[in-house]
């Protein structure tokens, strides 16, 4: 096979004085613009026309909903021919972009006006990636880097790989650099008015700086428990954790991961005769308590709203929206001994969580995509939600290559993705990760079984 890329970025121009997304914490509205936001967009395909190719878009905002990705992957298929299974729709997740109206649409009505021109801006820069492929080789390589620090424990896991694809004319000069890491993009706090792309901006300035006219693409890897290492733990006691550092200690963890990623794309060796493709699938999949049913489900959120209730010294009869328990846990712990306040705030946040789930996932078992993408030796799994370092170290393990990689918040957001390990930790009940997931704890490897069989699927051509 022989293969044809593209590559495309085009602004997003968020107005200023717009709520920003990613911190509960953050008062105020955009104030300026430190580094641009785009869309950026990444076409490979075969020369000769054939269903294998696949079409990677990355906006740099937080997040966007499952229903917001699936329009942008419709549109695109119509201005491109390229099917909607092989289009994933990502976001950076830097917390220093935009308002996508994700709150707005889970509650039932439309995103902001500003929402539309940026998901537009996505389908516009997928169709040029599209419209300007070449004759193309692709290689595959991975570097190490440790610019992220486990949230939850000290010498917890952390995954310093960096899987990185390089993508060259025929010719040999550089078109695009693919980098996937797992760090969130939270060096920039709640305290920051200022868009920005995080350190995933300042690294791609970096790459595109050594490799002139290519263009480089961050998608986030599995990340949900890391946080860059200007940052503390994570602690259920502790208010107001989400301070961030400023733009020159952001753009050198960026550089410095940008550097890692220009010394593995240069030595990476390309071919014209790199297999890729992508495929996707759906997996239908219980939320928090739903497993027995709409029933059960109802037993078990009353069972835990005593709990949390007990523990607050609330009365029972007496139910209060999210809103009102979020403030009369804020009221009711804020003088408790800090071991205490912990089990406290972890009791409430389970019932919300669970009494959330359905509405964040779109109904009590919901279909959730699984979608692969092959570029050459790099094996990638999107998943809707933010994956633990443990569910990328399984998808690696399952794989037995270090090439295998997750793409987090692919094609939508359904809250975050323990595996099955994390839940199983002495201090999981207290864990921002298991705090904030959707799904039960056998959920990842469920979903990591549909991608390995998919992606067996793709690599015979039976997709």
């Amino acid at each position: 096979m022989s293969l044809v890329a593209g590559a495309a970025r085009v602004s997003l121009d968020p107005p200023l004085d717009i709520p920003m997304m990613g911190y509960g914490a953050r008062v105020g509205t955009a104030r300026g613009m430190h580094d641009p936001l785009y869309a950026r967009a990444l076409y490979v395909g075969d020369e000769a026309g054939g269903a294998r190719e696949a079409l990677l878009v990355e906006l740099d905002v937080c997040l966007i909903a499952p229903s917001q990705a699936a329009w942008v992957k419709a549109e695109i298929a119509a201005r491109t021919g390229v099917s909607v299974g092989r289009v994933l729709v990502g976001c950076i997740h830097t917390h220093s972009g935009p308002e996508t109206g994700l709150g707005a649409l889970l509650g039932g009505g439309g995103a902001p006006h500003w929402v539309e021109p940026l998901l537009e801006a996505a389908v516009e820069a997928a169709a040029r990636a599209h419209a300007d492929a070449v004759p193309a080789r692709v290689g595959t390589t991975r570097g190490e880097v440790r610019i992220g620090r486990n949230r939850r424990r000290a010498e917890g896991p952390l995954d310093p790989g960096v899987v990185v694809v390089r993508i060259d004319s025929r010719g040999g000069s550089p078109l695009a650099v693919l980098y996937l890491h797992g760090c969130h993009p939270t060096v920039l706090g709640h305290d920051n008015l200022i868009y920005s792309a995080d350190w995933p901006g300042a690294a791609s300035r970096a790459v595109e700086e050594a490799f002139p006219g290519a263009l480089a693409l961050f998608a986030p890897a599995s990340h949900a428990d890391i946080d860059p290492r200007t940052r503390g733990l994570m602690d259920l006691a502790v208010d107001g954790q989400s301070v961030g550092v400023g733009f020159d200690e952001m753009e050198a963890l960026g550089r410095e991961l940008g550097a890692v990623v220009v010394e593995a794309a240069s030595d990476a060796k390309t071919s014209p005769n790199a297999t890729v493709g992508a495929a996707s699938a759906r997996l239908t999949l219980p939320v928090h308590g739903a497993a027995g049913g709409e029933e059960a489900l109802r037993s078990h959120l009353e069972a835990l709203r005593v709990e949390a209730y007990e523990a607050l010294g609330l009365p029972a009869d007496v139910e209060l929206g999210t809103g009102a328990l979020f403030a009369a846990v804020e009221e009711r712990t804020r003088d408790l001994p800090a071991e205490l306040c912990r089990e406290v705030r972890a009791r409430v946040r389970t019932y919300l969580r669970d009494r959330t789930a359905a509405r964040f996932a779109g109904g009590l078992a919901p279909a959730v995509e699984v979608q692969v993408l092959r570029l050459g030796d790099a094996a990638l799994l999107g998943l809707p939600l933010e994956p633990t370092t443990a569910v990328g170290r399984a998808w690696r393990s399952r794989l037995g290559s270090s090439l295998a990689c997750v793409i987090g918040i692919a094609n939508g957001w359904l809250r975050y993705l323990p595996h099955a390990d994390d839940f199983a930790d002495p201090g999981a009940h207290r864990a921002y990760e298991v705090l904030m997931s959707t799904f039960a704890a056998d959920a990842a490897e469920r979903l990591l079984e549909r991608g390995e069989a998919l992606l067996g699927m793709l690599d015979r051509g039976a997709t």
